[in-house]
């Protein structure tokens, strides 16, 4: 697969997403800037075909990937050595794959919340949610941001510019006349890596459908970098003798940012192509340089798409 090439392509109703436009924009002078959508300008069976050959070779036949199997092959390629500056390190990763399921299926909510985790639930916002942080496994929590802290970044609030405005509660499922959706979530999230490093800070995510595709998009969102408690930061933990993590460096990080597109396939509807890729910035002091997170990430990643085509292939029982 050819990763992480720049390409201008036209736009769809679910390629209007402000988060996706400003990771893919070519004129965005940040290290976070993604490629944009491989297949958002292909909407004929004879473009896709050509391009995911095209991708898949020669690792792969067409055949292959598209196999009605949680075990199919994907393609999966991680950059492990952009420089990024003497103190950082920039990593990237792209996957593609084909599941067999509906895209309504893709859009419950139930189903979204599974696949993305609680804290990048499309639709989310904050009057939906208590102030208090929530369980998110070990080392995590997220919540959602009060008016004032959004007010304080120059980010209307929901009861400033109604419900239907850019906090959208819908869930992507729940179309207009026009088959298309979107909806918003600014939250804080906090996250730990191997008992070793803490990150938190605000993250910024937007959700877009139309007919034929759903595209998410999330960044963290430097606009919260005069408070304080919200602004993009990072601990580096020890494990003590008496067993316990004690924070020995602290330092303000410059954050990551994805998206994931899900597209029908034209020569079968009930076939669907998974697309996301992905960029974070690491600073050296993690982990001595090393390059654990993208080390980790082929076994992460092959349970997730495993695990999603299993979901998506029991709704179509």
């Amino acid at each position: 697969m050819a990763p992480f090439v720049s390409a201008q392509v036209a736009q769809s109703p679910a390629e209007a997403n402000p988060v996706y436009l400003k990771l893919t924009d070519p004129a965005e002078d940040s290290p976070l800037r993604l490629s944009p959508s491989r297949f958002a300008s292909l909407r004929s069976a004879e473009d896709q075909v050509q391009e995911l050959t095209s991708l898949a070779a020669p690792r792969y036949r067409l055949e292959e990937l598209l196999r009605p199997s949680a075990v199919a092959p994907y393609l999966l390629d991680i950059d492990r050595e952009s420089p990024g500056s003497a103190t950082s390190s920039l990593r990237r990763a792209r996957v593609v794959f084909a599941l067999h399921g509906e895209l309504d299926t893709l859009s419950d909510e139930r189903f979204l919340e599974r696949l993305l985790g609680d804290s990048a639930v499309p639709g989310e916002t904050g009057a939906e949610k208590t102030n208090q942080a929530e369980d998110a496994g070990q080392g995590g929590a997220t919540r959602a941001l009060t008016d004032a802290e959004l007010g304080a970044a120059g980010i209307a609030s929901r009861s400033a510019v109604g419900t239907d405005a850019e906090f959208s509660p819908k869930p992507p499922g729940d179309v207009d006349e026009r088959g298309e959706s979107h909806g918003e979530s600014y939250r804080w999230v906090q996250a730990e890596l191997f008992s070793r490093v803490r990150i938190s800070g605000v993250v910024h995510s937007y959700w877009t459908r139309d007919g034929d595709s759903i595209l998410w998009a999330v960044r963290t969102d430097e606009r919260f970098s005069s408070q304080p408690d919200l602004k993009l930061s990072w601990e580096r933990m020890e494990r003590q003798a008496a067993g316990d993590l004690k924070v020995v460096e602290r330092g303000d990080w410059a954050g990551g940012g994805a998206y994931l597109r899900i597209s029908r396939w034209a020569d079968d509807p009930k076939v669907l192509i998974c697309e996301a890729e992905l960029a974070w910035v690491e600073p050296r002091a993690w982990f001595g340089g090393s390059n654990l997170i993208a080390s980790k990430l082929p076994p992460a990643i092959q349970s997730q798409v495993r695990e999603i085509r299993r979901a998506a292939l029991r709704r179509t029982e």
